[in-house]
């Protein structure tokens, strides 16, 4: 009965004698009476609803070609002029967060959009910084690649693929993770685990020193090493069904990275760098994360390799990777124009332009969070 006082319905079924099925099914909605609106009763594998389009013959799920055309068109247009009313910034994003509600490989990429238009009032026109247009470039490229992500089915490893930790003590960095293998009997057998431990040096992740002390970056270390592990322990494509998704579950001790993952998106720097690195090392794979947070001390394998103790483990096993000898997607070119975006904003926040909120001064204790 809920399906009889919807306004739009979808009708589908499968096996040998489908088409009657569904031809039985329209005959008795006109018996009952059912208001039908026939230039809408159109049958093919591919339909549009409000913006979204699913394809049943690939059964994938993205956006119509008319919004994606906006999307490429709207972007393509600022990215030539160079600079943005932040009025029409944050109404293109309000619809550009529908787009990625679809597309969500890609969602993690607005938040520097969103730090952005938190910086400045709605009623001005500011200059495009390089690394709100190396997003916007990412964006557009990856739009005009595939409007639709296949989504026909999600297989799930059977144990979890890594455990990870970060570490950020002084001066010293380091992340570390395992891969562990499980015996016949279930059991994890620590020595014939994967595993990696790589120390971070200024040279290597200037982004980890960029506030000081590297322990006010650990939420951003502690995503990396959920990255590094990805990269490092699973293979290149984590399915031979291209047409679906494996969903990839790790073990970290940080809430934040869990809840980000989860979220999909951060807007805080430099973790929202990594997040979007993350999302595209994932997207590669045609796989999806599903990182669960566990207390430390249940971590404390991934604890010892983060700080550089590899006791228990196999050094014929050792992932040999350093952060110069990882091919990233996005995560060097990000990096260091969100440096420079974030010195920009520390500037402008100084000033109190972070302040201004619709045309009106905010209260300074708020302002902490409308920056975020």
């Amino acid at each position: 009965w809920a399906l009889l006082f919807a306004d739009d319905f979808e009708l589908a079924a499968e096996g040998p004698t489908y088409c009657h099925a569904i031809l039985c099914f329209l005959w008795w909605l006109v018996v009952l009476g059912f208001p039908f609106s026939w230039p809408k009763t159109r049958g093919g594998f591919t339909y549009s609803w409000v913006g979204y389009e699913v394809c049943r013959k690939q059964w994938a799920l993205g956006i119509s070609e008319g919004r994606a055309n906006w999307a490429i068109t709207w972007m393509g247009t600022v990215l030539e002029a160079g600079r943005v009313c932040v009025g029409e910034l944050r109404e293109a994003l309000g619809r550009l967060v529908f787009v990625y509600g679809a597309l969500t490989y890609d969602k993690p990429f607005l938040g520097p959009l969103f730090a952005f238009v938190a910086l400045h009032p709605p009623s001005s026109t500011q200059r495009l910084p390089l690394y709100v247009r190396m997003v916007l470039a990412w964006l557009r490229e990856r739009l005009q690649v595939r409007r639709l992500q296949k989504v026909v089915t999600r297989s799930k490893l059977d144990q979890t693929l890594m455990r990870v930790d970060a570490k950020a003590e002084g001066l010293s960095v380091g992340v570390g993770g395992w891969a562990p293998h499980y015996g016949p009997d279930g059991n994890i057998d620590l020595g014939k685990s994967r595993w990696f431990s790589i120390a971070l040096t200024e040279q290597d992740a200037p982004w980890a020193f960029l506030k000081g002390a590297p322990a006010r970056a650990i939420s951003a270390l502690e995503m990396l090493a959920t990255t590094v592990g990805l990269v490092l322990l699973s293979p290149p494509r984590l399915t031979q069904d291209t047409m679906g998704t494996v969903a990839v579950t790790g073990m970290t001790d940080s809430m934040v990275s869990s809840s980000v993952v989860t979220r999909g998106m951060s807007t805080k720097y430099p973790l929202c760098v990594v997040s979007m690195e993350l999302a595209a090392q994932l997207e590669a794979r045609g796989a999806e994360l599903l990182l669960d947070w566990i207390p430390r001390e249940v971590n404390s394998e991934a604890d010892r390799l983060a700080d550089g103790d590899t006791r228990g483990f196999d050094p014929a096993l050792r992932v040999h990777g350093e952060m110069r000898q990882i091919k990233w997607l996005v995560l060097d070119r990000l990096m260091k124009a969100g440096a420079a975006f974030h010195r920009e904003s520390v500037r402008h926040a100084g000033k109190g332009a972070s302040s201004l909120v619709h045309g009106r001064k905010q209260h300074p204790a708020k302002r902490k969070k409308a920056l975020r």
